[in-house]
């Protein structure tokens, strides 16, 4: 009974395949195709796949398990297909791959007749005389490398057709829905959805020299860049075309060989009064691993109520808006890809450096510029900035906006990133989850930014297993990238000949995210009727507490038991001064947008429809506001301890760079109402009108203003509304009903006056 109990252990944790076991290698020989299935996790279903409906990432989990799975090893590491796609996505071009494999699995009733049985070294034998234990399956696969394209050029090289197998193959064709077959020709792009958008299913035929065919489809997204919903100029100095701009000054970061010039990309947004390229208002994109968002998604992320944009907002009030967005690209003179928006902040921030210095040179008249940075793009702008005023290059920028900005760093909850890295590079080898990985969290700026990160917490020597000793669990950021970025940053300050302001997405008054030790996650997925998978997540725990923040296990139903066969687990240790990141107030990171672009795999499906959670601090409000005054993460926001001089903070937390009404009307009011004369009257200088207006003109002040004189003027100097007497104490609201236009709102009291421009929409 003990051997049988063995065998069955061992046979089902092969079954699971949580890695590839050398148990295996006797089996190597008695195989026909030299590629056993078993020896890798079953996540994409290989031997029982529908080919009619192929998408990339179900075809690249397939490679990546067929690959691990031969013992030949006669594939390219998975890899080289990755980096294939991510050149598809710099190229504009939709690569192909073709899979054409067979390969093997061990019967189950061969493991119930003994006929593949654990020998004393712990390896499988197979029983003398043993036939029939191996089922045989056939791949024949052709796909997109990517799942999404703004591009309908596709192209497949000859490299990058797999074949495992003795078949050869004659000619391949291609066709789109309601269109002819078109023969492929290796290396050489072509168009087959000129018009398209939207998913799309695309036919093939593999013909073989044995007369062999194989018709069946895979499905890629097309979704061309376009700008329709925009309101564009057709005069613009650059015809609002997508202009490519490389900086002038180099940056060597960390593991890099030599130094590297940044890549970026811009588009002009003119304004639609005079179209003359005359008040630039620069737009600094953030953290995008992947680009996710081209410039129009970037405009689009001013949106506001119903139908309504602060870009166009400000372009209609005369206003020049450029874009900056960092894409994947190949660096110059090599074949190396380089994800822009995830790059080392500082060479994104020198690609800025020459943008501003490009539109310097173009703009008319002596204007000051405004730089907006919502997330990263914040630390890009301040950066970039400071480094011009330290190497007497003139920015000619008179605002700076920090939107949400990590200034003191950022948080992914440690937990998150011990199962997502687990599952991404430990014995599952999921590729679904790699892009996660790969972007949000090893990437060089998420290496610069998080303050916890999971490559401080790493045993020697692994690539996914923690350290469990009570030292090694606080907060620790990524070795050689977080420390050196921030104690720079720190050096460098902020730019000095500008006004410097702050929007939190965080609750100014502690107000927390969740609580710590909060349950994220306590399920189990039921893989198989025998197999199964144990998650728990938590956040991180309150102040001098140890808390175990991920657990994984996997387990396999052995006769009437569940038995462990494989775990995995990170513990987590907040400091004595203050409770955990996870918690801490803080603009929100929307957890179900990392399922966006994972497919419809039915385990991960099941993973966020089982979170207890639906957001963590992503920008802590003490990290927004730069105050390093302060331990204690929690604490509310004193805006006495922030090197900012104007502020706008909520008292909820929000998802990161949420734009709402109040941080609305306070960037509106700093922009159309610049602070000229730091020695105005300090009480009249803090008032600011909610902005754009409705039926109601709403003021604000952080002082009382007694017998004040409020009047409306519009841009011809007549006098639409006047009122005496009025008190201003917090809020004031007075109704008026206005039409569409630009108005000087003027407050004045026996001390002075001051004029605000307004805009009703």
């Amino acid at each position: 009974m003990k051997t049988t109990t063995t065998l069955l252990l061992f046979s089902l944790f092969s079954l699971l395949g949580f890695s590839q076991d050398k148990a295996y290698d006797l089996l190597k020989n008695k195989t026909t195709t030299n590629i056993l299935y078993d020896r890798v996790f079953n996540l994409s279903k290989a031997n029982s796949l529908d080919p009619k409906t192929i998408s990339a990432i179900t075809f690249n989990q397939v490679y990546h398990e067929i690959q691990r799975a031969d013992f030949s090893q006669s594939l390219p590491k998975y890899e080289i297909v990755k980096a294939e796609a991510q050149l598809g996505k710099a190229s504009k071009q939709i690569p192909l791959s073709i899979l054409i494999a067979d390969f093997e699995t061990i019967k189950n009733e061969a493991i119930e007749k003994g006929d593949v049985y654990l020998n004393s070294n712990s390896n499988f034998v197979l029983k003398p005389n043993a036939n029939e234990v191996f089922e045989k399956h056939s791949l024949n696969l052709m796909s997109a490398l990517v799942a999404k394209s703004t591009s309908s050029t596709f192209i497949l090289k000859e490299d990058f057709v797999f074949n495992t197998t003795n078949k050869i193959i004659s000619n391949i064709s291609i066709k789109a829905e309601n269109s002819s077959w078109k023969k492929i020709i290796f290396g050489q792009p072509f168009q087959l959805l000129a018009n398209a958008s939207g998913k799309q299913i695309i036919d093939y035929r593999i013909e073989f020299t044995n007369h062999e065919v194989v018709e069946q489809s895979f499905e890629v997204e097309i979704n061309p860049e376009s700008t329709t919903e925009i309101n564009r100029n057709s005069t613009a100095l650059v015809s609002n075309a997508i202009t490519a701009i490389t900086a002038t000054i180099g940056y060597q970061g960390f593991g890099e060989t030599e130094t590297f010039l940044g890549q970026g990309e811009y588009e002009l947004f003119l304004d639609t009064t005079t179209g003359v390229l005359d008040k630039p208002i620069f737009l600094v994109d953030g953290f995008d691993p992947g680009d996710s968002r081209n410039s129009t998604a970037i405009y689009q992320s001013l949106n506001y109520g119903t139908g309504q944009n602060l870009a166009d907002d400000l372009r209609a009030q005369g206003f020049d808006v450029i874009i900056l967005n960092f894409p994947v690209y190949t660096r110059l003179n090599t074949t190396t890809i380089v994800d822009g928006g995830a790059d080392f902040i500082q060479r994104n921030a020198f690609i800025l450096v020459e943008l501003i210095n490009q539109i310097n040179a173009q703009k008319v008249g002596s204007e000051e510029n405004v730089v907006i940075g919502p997330s990263m793009g914040g630390l890009i702008s301040r950066y970039a900035l400071r480094y011009m005023e330290m190497n007497s290059l003139d920015h000619q920028t008179r605002l700076y906006i920090s939107f949400d900005s990590p200034h003191l760093g950022a948080n992914v909850p440690i937990g998150f990133q011990h199962l997502f890295n687990y599952m991404a590079y430990g014995p599952l080898g999921n590729a679904q989850v790699q892009p996660i990985v790969d972007g949000l969290i090893k990437s060089p700026a998420a290496r610069q930014m998080l303050i916890d990160h999971f490559e401080g917490h790493l045993q020697s020597g692994s690539a996914f297993e923690f350290n469990t000793i009570s030292a090694s669990l606080v907060p620790t950021g990524a070795p050689n990238y977080r420390d050196a970025f921030q104690n720079e940053l720190n050096t460098m300050g902020f730019p000095t000949a500008v006004r410097n302001v702050s929007i939190s997405n965080g609750a100014g008054n502690g107000t927390s995210n969740y609580t710590p030790d909060f349950e994220v996650m306590n399920h189990t997925f039921n893989v198989t009727t025998s197999q199964r998978a144990i998650i728990n997540l938590r956040y991180t725990p309150a102040a001098n507490q140890t808390n175990q923040v991920s657990r994984f296990r996997g387990q396999t139903f052995i006769i009437a038991a569940w038995f462990t066969i494989y775990e995995s687990l990170a513990n987590s240790k907040s400091p004595t001064y203050t409770d955990g990141l996870d918690t801490a107030p803080g603009g929100r990171f929307d957890i179900s947008s990392l399922q966006a672009g994972l497919g419809t795999d039915p385990l991960l499906t099941e993973f966020f429809n089982n979170l207890n959670a639906d957001y963590f601090c992503f920008i802590p409000a003490w990290s927004s506001m730069a105050i390093s005054s302060t331990t204690n993460l929690y604490a509310p926001i004193s805006t006495e301890t922030t090197p900012f001089v104007a502020s706008s903070i909520p008292t909820v937390n929000e998802n990161h760079v949420t734009v709402n009404s109040e941080n609305l009307a306070f960037m509106l009011n700093e922009i159309l109402n610049p602070v000229l004369n730091s020695q105005e009257n300090t009480v009249l200088n803090s008032v600011w009108i909610k902005n754009p207006i409705a039926n109601t003109l709403e003021i604000n002040s952080s002082y009382t203003i007694e017998n004040a004189t409020i009047s409306i003027t519009d841009v011809l100097g007549k006098t639409i509304f006047s009122a005496k007497g009025q008190n201003i104490n917090g809020t004031l609201e007075i109704p008026v009903s206005l039409i569409k236009g630009i108005y000087l709102i003027t407050i004045a009291t026996e001390n002075g006056s001051t004029t605000k421009k307004v805009i009703k929409v």
